[in-house]
């Protein structure tokens, strides 16, 4: 050991190699790695989160933590990874809120600058659910409803500048309506409303299909610009015939952020690693029963997305007001 010090010092002092490559170089997992989710337990971002860690921990040979750190809409977990040592042992799982808090929210508590998009995990269409018994069957019938009943069209949603909230403001936008926006924390408890009759409607994801195949809620259309295999007999919105939503389309993401100070090789191997675990065909199955689709983007399609999506929906969000409080 002694002598082989000695000669990579001596080839270090001659100049043969730079400096730098002398130098230990950061590993990685070299302890357990922090998964951090800034919502509620129990969401989709939360089991999205919480179907990778068990597979990463499997890959990495280190314990993979969830760690709900929600508030703040989103802020106080994301600040955390922001401000976390970039060694890749902290990571971001997150959702819309990334956006659209750089929109909404002109004093951040954190620099979006201080987190790189590494990995997409998935994207998911909004569908449109209403109660059982609301007396419409169709999106034309629920905006003629809507215009008969101004200010009294109830939609849940998982929370303030959620994605949810985001489609329906496009949706009332869009149709001319007048809507009541009945903010939650989290999905579950919106959906638990609109199974109840408390609230009309809600933006979610093909997961909650199931209670229209028990008669419990009605399905109008999807949020997505194509027909989507998963949902064959549910309309996508903006070709229902409906001209004011022919450019209706609305969905959610859930992506993985690091630190940017993370050295490149480590930001690297982790997308690596993440996209090995999410190619494996049962950790695809077991997401995609989640009701999203699973995507396949690089890191520069990844942040090219993002910028395109504060791109699109910056008019919307200043133009309806939506706020977080």
């Amino acid at each position: 050991m002694k002598r082989r010090n000695l000669l990579l010092l001596s080839i270090v002092s001659s100049g043969l190699i730079p400096k730098a490559y002398a130098q230990v170089q950061p590993t990685f997992p070299s302890k357990s790695v922090s998964l951090v989710v800034p919502y509620v337990a129990g969401g989709l971002t939360d089991v999205l989160a919480r179907v990778l860690a068990p597979r990463l921990t499997e890959k990495w040979n280190q314990t993979v933590i969830v760690e709900n750190r929600a508030g703040g809409g989103t802020t106080i977990g994301t600040a955390a990874v922001a401000r976390a040592t970039g060694d890749g042992h902290t990571l971001l799982m997150t959702a819309f809120g990334f956006i659209g808090n750089q929109i909404m929210m002109p004093n951040l508590p954190y620099d979006p600058k201080a987190l790189t998009p590494l990995f997409m995990v998935a994207d998911s269409p909004s569908v449109l659910y209403v109660r059982a018994n609301l007396p419409v069957n169709n999106l034309s019938e629920l905006i003629a409803y809507g215009k008969a009943n101004p200010g009294k069209l109830t939609f849940a949603s998982s929370g303030n500048a959620s994605s949810p909230h985001i489609a329906a403001e496009q949706f009332a936008d869009m149709a001319g309506l007048q809507i009541v926006h009945v903010p939650y924390r989290g999905n579950g408890p919106a959906i638990n409303d609109l199974l109840g009759g408390q609230v009309d409607a809600l933006f979610d994801s093909p997961a909650t299909m199931s209670h229209v195949a028990t008669g419990k809620l009605k399905v109008l259309g999807h949020g997505y610009d194509q027909p989507n295999p998963r949902l064959p007999k549910v309309p996508a919105i903006s070709q229902a015939g409906i001209p004011a939503l022919s450019q209706f389309m609305a969905g959610g993401w859930f992506g993985i952020f690091i630190p940017t100070s993370t050295p490149e090789n480590i930001q690297q191997k982790i997308f690596n690693d993440m996209k090995t675990v999410v190619d494996n065909k049962e950790v695809r199955e077991a997401l995609m029963r989640t009701g999203v689709d699973v995507r396949s983007m690089t890191r520069t399609e990844f942040a090219n997305y993002l910028q395109s999506e504060l791109t699109r929906w910056g008019p919307l969000i200043r133009s309806r007001n939506i706020r977080l409080d």
